[in-house]
């Protein structure tokens, strides 16, 4: 059995839109009641314990300033502190910008999305809502943990706002590609609001890659391995299948009212299967899809007429709104249809329940079902199909499963259908309901396997675990940035040394990446800085650059530092006269060359670029998607080419570079350290080229890479202006 308890060190304060609890009026009086959310049992009493915290709205609007005062006490007694919010706020930030604009963008109905300024203004001022109210709860220790939709803005409004040991948040729905989420015109403010946290959680993978790639195309952010790299801050993104209570589910199955209520239910459908189907009224659940799918079961297969029936709950969700009023309409209708049209007397195909059950009812309705039906057209996860897992502990049962809802991802041996599928889900319907015992049960075993094992306190364990070892991982970090303690000790050996070598990069490191890359000049400004460096007789400047020797030249012209260009073929050290390293050879560059210009000719954007001794495919033009793809290709295709013909192969950032394997920036430099025999050494640089460098310098070198990627090098600065900012303090030093 797993840990029932979940765990974590230190305080923790958890927000989401709604508290766990019930609050209502009765007879002149309030009534608290626990709410039995998937969340509120997972955390169970997980945040009264060590002076954590549950923040969100309490469902209710306080008639009197004394009610609301009275719920704050009720609620603080509960660990529980309450955001009130207005009957316009509810209207514009919940019914409007959360469930009209993000929920069925989300749920792949991008038609449904009304954009409207009123709900984005609603938004934002109830997310800084929420941020005001948790500053109060919020210490060095305290871990903040947010969930949902309706709060992607709230991780950058408690950065901006306090420093919490960490912050996490959790996405339960799906998140759309980049393709649909990019239609919001607020698209780069939730982005931004969600990559201010540590750590974001998905329940799927496909969801964790959308909103990588969101981030990658619409904010122009660095990804590495489900890490966002953006403005100087890290945010890793992970899967966390989020799990059921399922001994909670277990115990009430095999209890003994539930069992008898379960075989009051099989009695009153006596000698017929039973085909359950339980959903919140949402367009995302493939309501009309199921039933369209169950009338075709019964057409195709007439001998199971009579001998089936569905027993479809729906809970009632939302019906004011005009989607949901539609929808429900139609459903009527669809069940009225099938009923009149397929119906005997004595038997009525569809029995259709516009209710939610009582948890113990519910429990009964699925021990009875022979047969679960999801049908989904797109869920973040779907509880339903493991709670009936969990529910057939003395009745054996068949899962038919959308493919389409998250929880199939794990639950392999359910039967999976495309809704949208009329007929091939009628027939997958007819194989579950033809199943033999023992394919039942084996299917059910294998998958109650997988829902006891991952449970919803496996899920809040895991995301804490992994939110810790980012919290590690990220202190670590700060032993190697370039900070008060580390630029202080740079600052001193650089002050104290005689005969100083310095080394940089140019591209990345002195100047921003820009698209066209002829763009990327020199500022004045940076002249001003290197001669500053170079007017110091205890200094020796030299830039070491992938960048064509023609290129540097022009920039630099008649400088009295040093410049080291395409990784070390031509250099203008030690007489400031430009000279190229001999016996190298060209001959591979026209079987190479074509090579590229094919890439080059199915890649709209990307281009070729010569240089002596090396050529490089470029596609910083080209949609991130694509280059990514095509670059991966054109990496496969030369990577046995290199090996054969002795050649170097460079991924660096987007592009990559094939030269001479004799020539790299570690060599060039190497040269410059035994010529000047300093006693001190700092080098920087920011692209794989660079590494090089790091590797080949002596152990007692300062080396720094620009940005906190993998490196070789002992410290990193997040970006070029951290680099300009730190060459300036060593000059005025």
């Amino acid at each position: 059995m797993q840990n029932q308890t979940p765990t974590n060190s230190g305080k923790t304060l958890i927000i989401s839109n709604r508290l766990p609890v019930k609050i209502e009026r009765k007879k002149g009086k309030l009534k608290f009641t626990a709410s039995e959310g998937g969340l509120a049992t997972g955390l169970g009493s997980f945040y009264k314990d060590n002076g954590s915290w549950w923040i969100g709205w309490p469902g209710i609007i306080p008639k009197t300033e004394e009610e609301e005062q009275h719920i704050r006490e009720e609620l603080y007694k509960l660990n529980l502190i309450p955001v009130f919010l207005t009957q316009t706020e509810i209207k514009n930030y919940y019914e409007g910008f959360s469930n009209a604009v993000l929920w069925p963008l989300c749920h792949y109905r991008p038609s449904y999305v009304e954009l409207r300024d009123d709900y984005w203004d609603a938004y934002e001022q109830v997310n800084e809502k929420f941020a005001k109210a948790s500053l109060p709860y919020i210490e060095a220790e305290t871990t903040v943990w947010v969930h949902d939709y309706q709060l992607m803005l709230l991780p950058k409004y408690i950065r901006e706002q306090s420093q919490p040991s960490s912050i996490g948040y959790f996405h339960h729905i799906p998140f759309p590609p980049p393709e649909l989420f990019s239609m919001l015109p607020w698209r780069k403010q939730l982005l931004d609001g969600l990559s201010s946290a540590d750590l974001v959680g998905f329940h799927t993978y496909e969801n964790a890659h959308n909103f990588l790639e969101s981030n990658q195309t619409l904010l122009n952010a660095e990804i590495h391995h489900h890490h966002i790299k953006l403005e100087g801050r890290s945010c890793f993104v992970d899967v966390f299948p989020m799990g059921i209570d399922y001994e909670k589910y277990k115990r009430q199955a095999i209890d003994k009212k539930t069992q008898l209520y379960a075989a009051e239910l099989k009695k009153l459908f006596e000698d017929k299967k039973i085909i359950l189907s339980v959903d919140r009224l949402d367009y995302s659940k493939g309501i009309l899809q199921r039933l369209a799918s169950y009338e075709k079961l019964l057409l195709k297969y007439p001998e199971l007429q009579e001998k089936v029936v569905l027993y479809m709950l729906i809970v009632p969700s939302r019906d004011q709104v005009n989607q949901y009023k539609k929808l429900r309409n139609e459903i009527d209708r669809k069940v009225g249809n099938i009923n009149a049209v397929l119906g005997s007397p004595g038997w009525q195909p569809v029995s259709y329940f516009y209710k939610s059950l009582p948890f113990d009812k519910l429990s009964a309705v699925y021990a009875a079902a022979d047969v679960c039906l999801v049908s989904s057209l797109y869920d973040g996860m779907n509880l339903v199909a493991k709670e009936y897992i969990a529910s057939k502990q003395l009745q054996s049962g068949a899962l038919v499963l959308s493919e389409f809802a998250g929880a199939s991802k794990e639950l392999s041996d359910a039967l999976l259908i495309n809704p949208y599928a009329i007929e091939e889900s009628a027939d997958i319907l007819y194989e579950a309901l033809m199943m033999s015992e023992s394919e039942k049960q084996e299917r059910m075993q294998a998958s109650q396997q997988v829902v006891e094992k991952f449970n919803v306190f496996h899920w809040v364990n895991l995301f804490f675990q992994r939110l810790r070892e980012i919290k590690e991982q990220q202190n670590k970090a700060i032993t190697r940035k370039v900070k008060d303690q580390v630029r202080t000790s740079i600052k001193s050996t650089y002050k104290q040394a005689t005969n100083r070598l310095i080394l940089l990069d140019y591209d990345g490191t002195l100047v921003g990446f820009n698209k066209d890359a002829a763009k990327a000049t020199p500022t004045a400004e940076l002249h001003q800085l290197l001669e500053n460096i170079a007017n110091d007789k205890q200094n020796t400047l030299s830039l070491v650059s992938g960048r064509k020797y023609d290129n540097m030249q022009d920039w630099f012209p008649g400088k009295s530092f040093f410049t080291i260009a395409e990784h070390g073929i031509w250099s203008n050290f030690p007489n400031h006269q430009w000279h190229i390293k001999e016996g190298l050879s060209n001959e591979w560059k026209v079987f190479v060359r074509s090579i590229l210009q094919r890439f080059t000719d199915r890649t709209p954007g990307s281009l070729i670029e010569e240089k002596t001794y090396s050529l490089a495919w470029h596609y910083r033009k080209v949609d991130h998607a694509l280059g990514k793809i095509k670059a991966q290709e054109l990496l496969q295709e030369l990577h046995p080419l290199a090996n054969e013909i002795g050649l170097q192969i460079i991924n660096g950032d987007r592009v990559i570079e094939i030269k001479n394997m004799e020539i790299n920036k570690g060599k060039a430099v190497v040269q410059l350290v035994n010529e000047i025999n300093p006693d001190y050494i700092l080098c920087i640089g920011d692209d794989a080229t660079d590494e090089d460098m790091f590797n080949e310098l002596p152990a007692n070198a300062v080396t720094i890479k620009v940005g906190n990627k993998q490196s070789a090098a002992k410290y990193f600065v997040e970006n070029k202006e951290e680099v300009l900012q730190l060459l300036t303090e060593l000059t005025q030093s």
